[in-house]
Parts: structure tokens; sequence; C-alpha cells
């Protein structure tokens, strides 16, 4: 369903069709009122009484399979019937009508290039569904969870794009910089963070099952979708340290049952995990979750969220490559043959230190961070020309930046690690000369290894613990002008590669015998 669910920002700028299509929607509604096909109408009216008789399984399959079709067939490149259109079939029914506008919005937002007025209205409606959900105690609503995921992933994708929207003010009318001052909190960061903490919140306090499941299930997800609120902010120890209530070794966690949400959960801790210097912790991320995508492969290629699924899969993979780079580490042969196939070249340069290689390969991989801050509208209505109006990128600059940084301090890492893999003992003026480093600088360069290939990494309880360990497989201490080395990588067991291997086959026979 690609109108239903997208991975963050993973969605494209370009809109198929939306040329021309963003501009006079105000005009359609008589048109729509009149003219809205015969199965749209049993589509809304069907989707309503399951909604009052909280039919889960019947909205899960209106939402999932019925949306898709009708969408498909009649609003492939229009957009849905306003809810004035559909008014005089669902009555004054303000839940329904507020999740029926959740999914107008949606549609435009996937398709078409959303208005301004458009990306207000889709405000106020967020914050008509969340009063609704946060003002009451027994909200009668029970709806699927991939459809509660949707609402908070959406709710925080539709934030970054207004704040995208926002960083590129020039040359904007002044009828649209009047509205956009008229209305300083709509997609105000404060009131996002505000939204989520508050369904945190509220689902702490309800208690009980049946009666608290859109709490709870809203609550979980709200989590999920903070910490990438703070990610995308660049505050990355509070994005992992809001994950902490989740369970993350539990199999059967809420997150698995919603294959968006737990792909999204992963790719998130492992940026941070990657972007706090915890390498081991990223790599050993991105592996799970990776082998987890490879293994259930053939159930993705026929979901709604395949595209979704292919693009964020990439993305993770070069996150992956990075992390490798920076951190050299055994992983998942399966993961690691993919990981050779897409990449091998661009790690090769990586782990020469080719800055170039780094950043192009972190600006495709990253998320596309914000800058929750809004321009001087005042002084964009007083300067038409102003330059500082188009800033959308400043966030990615910075965080690149940083992450540039970091890379640097490590350039001589992978060539000193090299150089003592071939010994046991070398005196450091021997390993100076190979390195062209006085001796000053290549004791400084000795104090970065050991920093550097040493970190915190998580063996269980929240994200953010983690015991001292030394990540490289080669360890040294000095000795006056005399560097020990010690080889600290554990051999393996080739054994156990050759069972695996044996039982593979033998499930393959199996397999093919069963078909005779």
């Amino acid at each position: 369903m690609q109108t239903n669910q997208r991975f963050d920002d993973s969605r494209s700028n370009h809109r198929s069709g939306s040329s021309g299509l963003d501009e006079g929607f105000s005009n359609e509604h008589n048109r729509f009122s009149s003219s809205i096909p015969e199965v749209v109408k049993q589509f809304v009216t069907y989707l309503q009484r399951h909604i009052k008789e909280n039919s889960v399984v019947e909205i899960h399959a209106m939402y999932e399979n019925s949306f898709n079709k009708i969408t498909e067939k009649y609003y492939k490149q229009s957009s849905w019937p306003p809810v004035e259109a559909i008014s005089s079939l669902v009555g004054t029914d303000p839940l329904f009508l507020v999740l029926y506008k959740e999914l107008y919005f949606r549609h435009i937002y996937a398709k078409m290039i959303p208005t301004l007025e458009q990306r207000l209205d889709s405000w106020k409606n967020y914050c008509e569904f969340f009063n609704l959900v946060l003002d009451s105690s027994n909200l009668d609503l029970n709806l699927p969870g991939q459809w509660l995921w949707d609402i908070i992933d959406e709710f925080i994708y539709q934030f970054q794009s207004f704040c995208q929207y926002r960083a590129k003010l020039k040359n904007r009318p002044k009828e649209e910089l009047s509205l956009l001052q008229n209305n300083p909190q709509t997609w105000n960061v404060n009131s996002v963070i505000n939204f989520l903490q508050s369904l945190i919140n509220k689902s702490k306090t309800i208690h009980g099952d049946k009666e608290s499941s859109i709490y709870r299930v809203l609550g979980y997800f709200s989590i999920i979708g903070l910490c990438r609120i703070h990610c995308l902010l660049g505050d990355y120890y509070l994005a992992l340290k809001t994950i902490a209530p989740i369970e993350l070794t539990a199999h059967k966690g809420l997150f698995t049952q919603v294959i968006a949400c737990h792909i999204t959960l992963y790719y998130y801790m492992g940026f941070i995990y990657m972007m706090m210097r915890r390498y081991a912790d990223a790599i050993r991320t991105f592996s799970s979750i990776l082998l987890y995508i490879s293994r259930t492969k053939q159930y993705h290629t026929r979901s709604y969220q395949y595209d979704q699924i292919s693009k964020k899969n990439e993305q993770m993979y070069g996150l992956l490559a990075i992390c490798l780079s920076l951190s050299p580490q055994r992983v998942d042969e399966n993961v690691h043959t993919l990981l050779r196939e897409k990449y091998s070249d661009k790690m090769l340069k990586m782990q020469r230190g080719d800055e170039a290689t780094f950043e192009e390969l972190f600006s495709y991989a990253c998320p596309k961070f914000v800058t929750p801050s809004s321009p001087n509208i005042n002084l964009l209505l007083q300067e038409s020309g102003n330059t500082q109006a188009n800033n959308q990128q400043e966030a990615l600059k910075v965080q690149t930046k940083l992450f540039l940084q970091e890379v640097k301090q490590q350039t001589l890492v992978p060539t000193i690690r090299s150089y003592l893999k071939l010994y046991t003992t070398i005196p450091t003026q021997k390993l100076s000369d190979f390195l062209d480093l006085d001796q000053k600088s290549f004791r400084t360069q000795l104090l970065c290894y050991k920093h550097k290939t040493r970190g915190l990494v998580w063996v269980g309880g929240p994200p953010l613990n983690g015991e001292w360990t030394f990540s490289s497989d080669v360890d040294f201490y000095l000795d006056k002008d005399m560097v020990h080395i010690t080889d600290t990588k554990v051999q393996r067991r080739y054994s156990e590669f050759f069972i695996r291997h044996i039982h593979k086959f033998d499930e393959i026979i199996g397999d093919v015998s069963k078909d005779k």
C-alpha cells in the first residue's frame, strides 16, 4: 500500500503526476460530491461501520487492501474526496471524520505536493485526533497496529516535510509567508514532541487490557517516534535514552508485529550507535535487521511496503559498510556476501581513508535531518531577495561535518593496525618510520588507536548500557621504546561452518524429496 506506509525520509521528494495537481483543490469539492464512484461510497460506509463495531480484522483488510486498490483505480493522480463530500454518507461522526482526513492528507503527501493550507489542515487534524485520545480515559476505538503505527510514522514524516518546506522560503508569495507567520505553532517542534510524550504518559496511566489497547499501542509507538525525532534533531544520547522502556531482547515485542516499525527502530538505533562511536553495537544492530529482512524476503516481494523496505535495506547496508570500514569485525556470512557485492569498492576506498567516499555514503544512507527553528519571516516579507531563506541542507551539513571530523581522527588507525598484525614486537622508531611520522606524532597516533578501538558494547538492559571493550583484533602495550603486540582475534571454528552447511544441504534435499 504505497499511500499507507513509508519509512521516514526514504520517500522521494518527487511525486509522480504532481504537476498541476497541487493547486485548485478547494475548487474540486463540488465536483467530488457529485461524482464519487459507488465503490468509494461503499468503502467509506463499510469502514465507518467496522470502526464503530471495533471489527479489527475487517478494518485491517479494508485498510491494507481495499484502500490501495481503490486508490490505484480512481485516485492514482488525484486526491480522495474531501471530508465535505463524504459527510453526507457518514453524518457527523467526529472520530471517523478525523480518521478519514488522516488517510486523505496522507494520500496527498504521497501523490502530490501539498499546499501550505493542506499542511496546516493536516496539522489541525492530527491535533484533533490526539486530543480525542488524550482527553478520554476509555476511547471506544480499536484500530489495527499497522494503522496506529502509520499514524505516528506519518505524523513525524509530515513534521519533517514541513521543516524542509519552511527552510526554503525564498521567492515564496507574500500571502503564503503571511499565512505562515500567523500560524507559528503549526508543526512546532515543541508541540510535536509534547504530543508524543503525552501519548507515552497516557499509556502508563491507563490500566487494563482490552479497554486500553489503543493507548498502550500508541504510547509504545510514540516511544519509537520520539527516538526518531531526537535523532533528526541530532540529539543522539537523548534518542537512545528514549527507547529504554522497549525490551529489545523480546522476540515477540510489539515492534516485531509491524515490520515497518521493526525496521525503523533498528535503522535509527544502529545509526545512533554509529554516531556515538559504538561501532560494535551499530554493526550488531544492522546485521540483525538485515539478516531478518533477507530471511523473510519472499514475503516482502508481495507486500505493499516492498519499495520502502528495499530502500531502507540499501541504506542500512551503506551504514554497515561505513561501520565495518572504521571498525573491522566479523558479521554473518550472508550479510557479508551481500555487502561485498554492493560496496566492496567503496569499502576499499574508505579503508584507505577516502573522505569523499565516506561523505557520499553517509549523505545517501543517513536520515534527512531537520532544522526545527523558523526563519525570520518579517525579514523575508521586507526583503524578497534574502539569501538566508533557503537552508534546508544546513542540518545535514552540520551532521556530515561532525561525522567527517571523527573519520579524520581515525585516518591512520587502519594503517597502524595493518603494521601491528605483522609483528609481535617492534621498536617505536621503526614503526614511526613506516608511517613517516616523528616520535611525538607517532605516540599521539598510538593513543588515538587505543582510544578509537575501545568503547562501550551493549550486553543487555537499556540501549545506553554497555561495558568497556576493546573492539580491535590487535592490541598492544608500550614498554619504553618497544611496542608489544597481542593478537586478540578469536580463531575461527571451521567445524561449525561445515556442520551448518551440511544441515542446510540436508534441508534442501529433504524439501526436494517432498516435492517429488
